[in-house]
């Protein structure tokens, strides 16, 4: 009987264990946090040293993780953690973005992973993700998006390739719509890209970044857009 009961909870604290798994990651800064622009990234080994980009998305490294949380650590000192992430379970391929944190938090940067597989997140698409705290809504040519707070959405370009479309992004507040750019974008099809809308906690201001895939042979990202609340 002892014997039984040595065995049930063996399997009881085995079934317990949080699963590792190991994904490829990609990272995005938007904004650095005060000294921090390098990372470690945990990867089964040694790990693996990041320079963070705040123009640029980084190329994909292993990612090992446990249950579905992501530790990263400052570079060069592993008892500091950095950001602490959720990875969907279904997640093959992140990208990871991270934005500073609010003071007082645990860690300097928060963050959230998208998912990265080329399926769903295909070439001619704009991946609008809204970070700050008011609906956004974005429209290219014919296609045309409007997010929540928190929300992720996607803009699949219409038309033909190379055509120059209209393009608008704008921000609601107190039920006004308000620009946060206008310009023109090309139909293109061999390229996809990261649109980030955050709000600068220390200045309130509502920052756009347009951030293109650095796997594809693509343009300077464009210019942050600032609007004053």
């Amino acid at each position: 009987m002892k014997h039984i009961a040595v065995l049930i909870a063996l399997a009881s604290s085995l079934h317990a264990a949080p699963e590792t798994r190991s994904i490829q990651a990609s990272f995005y800064c938007f904004q650095y946090a005060p000294g921090i622009q390098s990372i470690e990234v945990p990867d089964g080994a040694a790990g693996q040293s990041i320079r963070l980009s705040t123009a640029n998305i980084t190329p994909a490294v292993n990612l090992a993780l446990t249950g579905s949380d992501a530790l990263v650590f400052t570079s060069g000192d592993k008892t500091k953690p950095a950001a602490r992430v959720t990875i969907p379970g279904e997640l093959s391929k992140a990208l990871i973005v991270l934005i500073p944190a609010p003071a007082g938090s645990p860690e300097p940067y928060r963050g959230f992973a998208l998912d990265y597989a080329r399926d769903r997140f295909p070439l001619g698409t704009y991946r609008l993700v809204n970070v700050s705290k008011h609906p956004v809504r974005g429209a290219i040519g014919r296609s045309y998006a409007e997010v929540s707070p928190g929300g992720v959405a996607g803009i699949e370009l219409q038309g033909d390739e190379g055509a120059t479309q209209g393009l608008k992004f704008e921000f609601n507040e107190k039920g006004k719509w308000n620009r946060l750019t206008e310009s023109r974008a090309a139909v293109r099809r061999d390229r996809r890209w990261l649109v980030c809308v955050y709000q600068d906690p220390s200045t309130q201001r509502i920052n756009l970044r347009s951030i293109p895939d650095r796997d594809y042979p693509v343009t300077a990202p464009t210019a942050t857009a600032s609007i004053a609340e």
